[in-house]
C-alpha cells in the first residue's frame, strides 16, 4: 500500500472492528473495486484474520503503538521487491495478523503461526467455519457470501481463457459480467459456466451439487464431460448426482435463508421445519416422538437467532427443548 493510500488504514481497521459508518463504508467499498491490488489485500486480511481465531499463545501489547509501526513498516517494505513469490512469506502474515488483531480490540500478538502447505501467492483459499461470512470481493469485482463450513480456493489474479475458482461447501455468487471471459466453478463432480448472474452452489459430502439461479442463466454439466448440459433459469434449481443431470421449478422458499436469515413456513410439517432449521443454523434439532413431528408451523422469522425460534416453536405446541450434547432435542412438556 503506498503512502498516499495509508490514511485507508484506519478504514480498514474501523471495518474490522465493526466501527464503520454508513458512508465509511462507501468509501471503503469505493477503495476496494479501484484495484485488483486493493481486493486481494482486504480478502488476505480477512483470510488471515480467520487463522488468527484458531491460535491460542498470545501476549499483551500496546495497541496504538504496534499499530503506527505497523502503517510505517507497510511504507517501508513499499521500497523493497518481493524476489520469491513461490513461498511462504511469514513476516507477511504476521504483519497482517498484528493489524488484525489491533483493529478488533484485543490487545493481544499471535507468537505462533501455522501455514498451510499450499502456494500462498498464487491461490487464495477462505474458509467460513463456525459462521456465515462477510462478502468475499474476488479479482475480478465478483461477490461471493460463504455458508459456514464452507471454502473458497481462487487464483490472485484472472488470466486466460477463463475466471475459474473452486468451492467445497455452499456459496452464494453475485458474478461479474464478462463475456470473454465466462466465470467457472469447479464444485465436486460438476462444472458451473457463467457470464454474468447471481446464484447459489451447494455441494454435498456425496458428490451431488445443487444450483438454484437468481438472475441469469448457468450452464450446469459434469467435470470435464460437456456431453451432457442443463442450463438453468431464474427461479430453478439444477442438480448432478451420481445418476443424472436434471433441473426444476425451485418449490423451497428457505433456499437461501442460510444467506438472508429470513425463514417462512406455511403449514410445514415440523419435521421440515427442523430440517430447514439444522441447514441455515447448522444445528443438530431432534425427537424421538412422531407426533411432534407431524404438527404444522406458520411463521415468519427475520433474522432471529435459533434459540428465539425454538422458543417460539415450543411456546407453540407446549413443547421443551434439551440440550444435550451439541444436539437440541424436542420434548412435549
Amino acid at each position: 500500500m503506498k503512502t498516499n493510500e495509508i490514511k485507508y488504514w484506519d478504514l480498514l481497521a474501523k471495518y474490522f472492528a465493526h466501527e464503520c459508518t454508513d458512508e465509511e463504508q462507501k468509501v471503503l467499498n469505493g477503495w476496494i473495486e479501484e484495484s485488483a491490488e486493493h481486493r486481494k489485500l482486504f480478502n488476505n486480511i480477512k483470510t488471515d484474520q480467520k487463522i488468527i481465531n484458531n491460535y491460542k499463545s498470545m501476549e499483551k501489547v500496546n495497541v496504538d503503538s504496534a499499530w503506527d509501526k505497523l502503517k510505517s513498516r507497510i511504507e517501508a517494505n513499499e521500497m523493497e521487491k518481493e524476489e520469491k513469490r513461490k513461498t511462504i512469506n511469514v513476516s507477511r502474515v504476521l504483519r497482517y495478523a498484528a493489524m488484525i488483531i489491533i483493529v478488533a480490540g484485543l490487545g493481544f500478538l499471535v507468537t505462533k503461526i501455522y501455514q498451510e502447505n499450499f502456494d500462498y501467492y498464487s491461490m487464495a483459499q477462505y474458509t467460513a467455519e463456525n459462521e456465515v461470512s462477510n462478502e468475499i470481493i474476488l479479482p475480478d469485482g465478483t461477490k461471493v457470501y460463504l455458508n459456514a463450513d464452507s471454502k473458497l480456493r481462487y487464483p490472485e489474479t484472472f488470466e486466460g481463457k477463463y475466471r475459474k475458482v473452486k468451492l467445497d461447501g455452499e456459496a452464494f455468487f453475485d458474478v461479474t459480467k464478462n463475456k470473454e471471459q465466462p466465470f467457472i466453478i469447479e464444485a465436486k463432480s460438476a462444472e458451473i459456466k457463467v457470464l454474468g448472474t447471481s446464484f447459489n452452489v451447494r455441494t454435498a459430502k456425496d458428490n451431488d451439487v445443487e444450483v438454484y439461479v437468481e438472475t441469469g442463466r448457468v450452464e450446469l454439466y459434469r467435470k470435464q464431460i460437456k456431453e451432457n448440459t442443463v442450463i438453468v433459469d431464474p427461479g430453478n434449481v439444477g442438480i448432478v448426482n451420481k445418476t443424472e443431470i436434471r433441473k426444476h421449478k425451485n418449490e423451497d422458499p428457505n433456499i437461501l435463508a442460510w444467506k438472508t436469515r429470513n425463514i417462512v413456513f406455511r403449514g410445514d410439517y415440523l419435521g421440515d421445519v427442523f430440517k430447514t432449521l439444522n441447514r441455515v443454523y447448522h444445528v443438530n434439532i431432534s425427537t424421538d416422538n412422531d407426533e411432534i413431528l407431524k404438527y404444522r408451523l406458520t411463521s415468519t422469522f427475520k433474522n432471529q437467532d435459533i434459540k428465539s425460534v425454538i422458543e417460539v416453536i415450543c411456546v407453540t405446541f407446549n413443547l421443551k427443548a434439551i440440550d444435550k450434547n451439541d444436539e437440541i432435542i424436542i420434548v412435549k412438556s
